[in-house]
């Protein structure tokens, strides 16, 4: 079987660190694969605060997600400390992709990467429309 490939950035704009708790494991006893999509929300979340902002209020615009892709490749264990690192790329007038390197820092192994497709979105309207010059301007997306 071919494995999909996520082109990863060498450069990250944040790190955050989430210990795995006994909620996060499945019937395997490790870390299960929804709880990697969960993890990159929380981190998403902790970066647009530190930045100024949330995900329904993006410089005046609201995000939605859009698509994701994730590649795994180490489990991890209840207690095990969780390094995410986080960078941004813009795509597009009204979107940006998020790129998340997972890492085991207990085991000091490198656990998945993520890439989630965000959309600058009006809610009311149903509809993208274009991101902000806040939000462009923003350290959101400068390295």
């Amino acid at each position: 079987m071919k494995r999909m490939k996520i082109d990863m950035p060498t450069e990250w704009q944040y790190t955050t660190e989430i210990e795995v708790r006994v909620s996060d494991l499945n019937y395997g006893n490790h870390m299960g694969n929804q709880q990697f999509l969960a993890y990159a929300q929380e981190a998403r979340v902790r970066f647009l605060a530190k930045n100024g902002f949330t995900e329904l209020d993006f410089g005046g615009v609201s995000l939605i997600q859009a698509d994701a892709a994730i590649t795994y490749s180490c489990e991890g264990r209840l207690g095990d400390r969780v390094q995410i690192d986080l960078a941004t790329e813009v795509t597009g007038n009204s979107s940006f992709n998020m790129y998340y390197k997972f890492s085991n820092a207990t085991q000091g192994k490198h656990m998945a990467n993520i890439r989630t497709a965000l959309v600058s979105y009006d809610y009311e309207k149903n509809r993208p429309i274009a991101l902000t010059t806040e939000a462009m301007e923003s350290s959101v997306f400068k390295s």
